[in-house]
């Protein structure tokens, strides 16, 4: 359970740092000719993607029963137990009427680079297994 835990927190790291980067990039693309300043924005939408990123997290936690071999083994468990919670949130994001396209916009970055990182170390978990047989 240790290895799988450490690749969840990775996870999450990995996923703060590059989803701040990609929201700032994407914030100063929308808002390119603008007298707004990305230095005046980066505290709030440092904290709002790392926020998010504690919901994705969270909702991701499931993956730890991946330490039962009777759930590691079968795909179609793995799968839905590894990528559901990320998957769940981003479905839920889009569906939130009440959420401003901007914020959607934020939600996707947050929850597609949170897919990403955790699929490249779904990639390195698997290939790490596989070789041990």
């Amino acid at each position: 359970m240790k290895p799988i835990a450490r690749q969840l927190f990775k996870t999450f790291l990995f996923s703060v740092i590059i989803s701040i980067v990609v929201s700032c990039a994407y914030y100063a693309m929308q808002n390119k000719g603008l007298d707004q300043d990305l230095k005046s924005i980066l505290p709030s939408l440092s904290e709002s993607v790392a926020f998010l990123n504690i919901i994705i997290f969270v909702m991701s936690l499931p993956t730890l029963f991946l330490a039962n071999p009777a759930y590691y083994n079968n795909l179609s468990v793995r799968l839905v137990l590894y990528y559901a919670g990320s998957i769940v949130f981003l479905i839920t994001a889009f569906r939130l009427e009440q959420l401003s396209p901007q914020n959607k916009a934020l939600y996707f970055i947050t929850a597609a680079t949170f897919i990403v990182v955790h699929s490249v170390f779904y990639y390195l978990m698997t290939k790490k297994r596989s070789l041990k047989r």
